[in-house]
């Protein structure tokens, strides 16, 4: 049912509710609202109606098989950033004067990290701070900087790759932790050579990540440089997956050393490239000052893991 506009003096607003309606704005579905907020539809519309009932007038209304904003709730999405801003910023401060290195950090990383980083960065932060419990969140790459100035996690680790750089968005400040270094991977019968120039590759069968992400962009443009367009055989995102592609004989791939981590070595040949091609694993920090003590823990840990962690980088 409907609210009629203005009939019920304003509330509150609800925190859920003006992420779910800037959730809404940005990505103009509610199935996608609810995929970047990690909810289901039915839970982003209960948190909609619950900003309508606080506001006393309706902020979506049904257009077809989905919803659009209304007026009142377009006006609202307009502000709602920075009024998550400023709540996030409050709530910082009043944890940060306490002077104590507790209470929960959100840490938003790509897959690759989760798999190979995350469970000894858990384990380091809960021998060292045990007042502090590390969540991770698992992100797409080209999701980290976004998900760090919007407030859904606190800090992220993320990639930088040199002719794809990691969007540099207000709010948010980077610091390069590690350089990571690409080879060639292929099928363990594959017969490529110990060290190859990209060139050789050139009428290979390429396993590809898509090009619209960073790291898709930066493996063409590798490849490119090199004098040749690669031929996708297969284009998929997931790490794991491109591996047991190519594990298959079904094409080559450009990998790091955490990233060949995800298989077995036996699974693999990797021939070491002689051209350059890497990338920069980055921690994505908020500016926003004071920071809680917490914070300025984790990144600690996160940057003494990521050096220390003895993979072929």
């Amino acid at each position: 049912m409907s609210i009629a506009p203005w009939d019920v003096a304003p509330r509150d607003l609800p925190w859920a509710g003006l992420r779910a309606l800037r959730a809404l704005s940005e990505h103009g579905t509610m199935t996608a609202a609810a995929g970047a907020l990690g909810y289901t539809t039915g839970a982003v519309s209960h948190q909609l109606a619950a900003l309508a009932r606080a506001l006393g007038t309706d902020v979506v209304s049904a257009h077809g098989r989905g919803v659009v904003l209304t007026e009142a709730g377009a006006a609202l999405a307009a502000r709602a950033e920075s009024l998550l801003t400023a709540q996030r910023e409050a709530v910082d401060a009043a944890r940060a004067a306490t002077g104590d290195a507790v209470g929960t950090v959100r840490v938003g990383a790509f897959a690759t990290v989760t798999a190979g980083l995350l469970p000894r960065l858990v384990a380091e932060v809960a021998e060292r701070h045990p007042g502090i419990v590390l969540a991770g969140y698992e992100l797409t790459v080209d999701d980290v900087a976004t998900a760090v100035r919007r407030g859904d996690v606190d800090l992220g680790l993320g990639l930088d790759y040199p002719a794809a750089p990691i969007p540099r968005l207000p709010g948010t400040a980077l610091r390069p932790l590690r350089t990571e270094r690409f080879a060639v991977v292929s099928a363990p019968l594959s017969g490529l050579p110990e060290r190859v120039h990209l060139a050789d590759l050139a009428e290979q069968p390429w396993i590809l990540p898509p090009m619209p992400t960073h790291y898709g962009a930066a493996v063409r443009y590798a490849c490119r440089a090199a004098g040749f367009e690669p031929r996708a055989a297969h284009e998929v995102n997931d790490t794991s997956t491109t591996l047991a592609l190519v594990a298959q004989g079904l094409g080559v791939a450009l990998a790091t050393g955490l990233m060949r981590g995800l298989r077995p070595a036996g699974e693999l040949r990797t021939s070491m490239l002689r051209d350059v091609v890497e990338r920069e694993i980055v921690l994505l920090e908020p500016v926003s000052a004071p920071r809680r003590p917490a914070l300025d823990a984790v990144a600690a840990v996160i940057e003494q893991v990521v050096h220390t962690t003895h993979v072929a980088l």
